[in-house]
């Protein structure tokens, strides 16, 4: 059993991952229709929805998202249900690992063949994926513990810096009396979604409950305003919605001065490799546990099932690395942001459905026990 301080730490990984994956694209591609409106309304909207669900997943102490579907509805309803949020939740490991390729082939190996760097990048999701899901945790802990105060610093050398244009965050703050569009209120809403891994993780926690609400809204807060317009400061109100990676386009423009390492991008590449990989083997792992609980392999699989689990897992891994390096094949950039839309607007959707069916299952149980 796990300690409340990792539900944290979940939040924190994506977070911290949504200053440079598909987030500050769809919000800089809408800066001029609707986006600092739709960041504003994103901060209660993903807040509230951080809260309700915090406070429904303690009606079920040590229970995975299987464990309460099956406990609540029948077996033709909890599958799709499962398979349906396994798939959705996979989907955004897909655009992650894609996009660190073409960031790698782009920024540090561009004389690398890409289909290296995804198959390495899939090799080491796929033999850790697979480990429990508290030295899962252990390892997040270690490496935000690192990873966070180098951000920290690279925030401030960013913000501090000479070239960085006030003038411009202010003309698009300018913007904000425009109504906000689903699409960005989606995407914004990206960096509270850390809770969603919770659907598993809350198995392997010791009577969980959240407190520091205030906390998780700060730094969401921050966390979106920086990266949006910390872009817009490097780039110009009309240059930032031009590149594809506009936070590493913007890292690259600073240098450390008293270092080792002169160019600030080649720290800021290896914290968001690390952060990226992580955040794929915790997708990974929990869309397997979700895939495996449709076939009945719940948290505690007693002896005589370790061997069917094993080779299960390792069909639902080799299935999950199939895809990538399939997607990696077929699609571009263009279809690589189309998917980006796609599933943050899926997901949007999905974290009502899933708050509703839990406070369904809440009441279900409630009534049970009093019956």
């Amino acid at each position: 059993m796990v300690r409340n301080k990792y539900f944290y730490y979940l939040f924190a990984l994506n977070a911290t991952i949504s200053l440079i994956n598909f987030v500050p694209g769809i919000l800089l591609g809408d800066r001029f229709d609707g986006g600092m409106m739709s960041l504003l309304i994103s901060i209660p909207i993903g807040a509230g929805l951080l809260y309700v669900f915090s406070r429904v997943i303690t009606k079920f102490p040590g229970q995975g998202l299987p464990e309460i579907l099956y406990s609540v509805f029948p077996g033709w309803v909890s599958a799709p249900l499962l398979f349906i949020a396994a798939i959705t939740w996979y989907f955004s490991s897909i655009v992650t690992l894609i996009s660190f390729t073409g960031i790698t082939n782009r920024y540090i190996s561009p004389d690398i063949s890409p289909y290296i760097i995804i198959i390495g990048f899939v090799v080491v999701v796929c033999l850790t994926t697979r480990l429990d899901s508290e030295s899962i945790l252990y390892a997040l802990e270690m490496f935000l513990y690192m990873a966070v105060p180098l951000i920290v610093y690279m925030i401030w050398r960013a913000l501090s810096s000479p070239f960085f244009s006030w003038d411009s965050v202010r003309q698009i703050i300018t913007y904000a009396h425009n109504p906000p569009n689903f699409r960005s209120t989606a995407a914004a809403t990206y960096v509270f979604t850390g809770y969603i891994n919770m659907v598993i993780f809350n198995r392997i926690f010791h009577q969980f409950s959240m407190r520091h609400i205030i906390l998780i809204i700060l730094a969401g807060t921050g966390t979106l305003a920086v990266s949006m317009l910390g872009p817009v400061g490097f780039l110009g109100t009309v240059g930032a919605g031009e590149y594809e990676f506009p936070a590493f386009s913007a890292m690259d423009s600073l240098r450390i001065r008293y270092f080792i390492i002169e160019r600030m991008i080649y720290v800021f590449y290896f914290v968001y490799m690390t952060l990226s990989l992580l955040n794929s083997i915790v997708h990974w792992h929990v869309s397997k546990e979700l895939i495996l609980g449709i076939f009945g392999f719940g948290k505690a699989p007693v002896l005589e099932k370790n061997k069917r689990r094993r080779r299960a897992e390792w069909w639902i891994i080799g299935s999950f690395s199939a895809i990538v390096l399939t997607a990696f094949t077929l699609i571009n950039q263009y279809s690589l942001r189309n998917m980006a839309v796609i599933f943050v607007e899926s997901r949007f959707v999905g974290e009502f459905v899933i708050i509703a069916i839990l406070i369904y299952a809440a009441v279900i149980r409630k009534r049970r026990k009093n019956a």
